[in-house]
């Protein structure tokens, strides 16, 4: 039953328009590990790319192997242009994806907006 329970872990994409965060945690909501395009490939290129959050991925998911970790729960969260290719290099490595779900807040109603200009 032990066993179990280690072999799956939540995984946080957080995707902004200049980076990509990618974090690992358990069950217990306890950090495993977290990966960023910089702390990846420093002279690899801008972090801002999409091949910068699929790298990310890849490095991610070989990590969580190695700890033993099979199954994942992907949450998105954000606009940015490197959400798909996370989750394609997390798919690469052959972990598997139990569910994805998209956090990403949205606004009911909105800032209100700047006062009409009368000319």
């Amino acid at each position: 039953m032990k066993n179990k329970i280690k072999d799956i872990c939540i995984i946080h994409i957080n995707s902004t328009q200049n980076n990509t965060i990618l974090t690992a945690s358990n069950l217990d909501k306890k950090v495993i590990s977290s990966k960023s395009m910089g702390l990846v490939a420093k002279k690899r290129g801008k972090r801002s790319v999409p091949n910068g959050a699929l790298l990310t991925g890849e490095s991610l998911g070989n990590f969580l192997i190695e700890k033993g970790y099979s199954t994942i729960q992907i949450r998105i969260k954000g606009f940015g242009s490197g959400r798909e290719n996370a989750i394609q290099g997390l798919l690469s490595t052959g972990l598997q994806v139990a569910e994805i779900i998209d956090i990403t807040q949205m606004p009911h109603n909105g800032c209100r907006p700047p006062k009409r200009r009368r000319i």
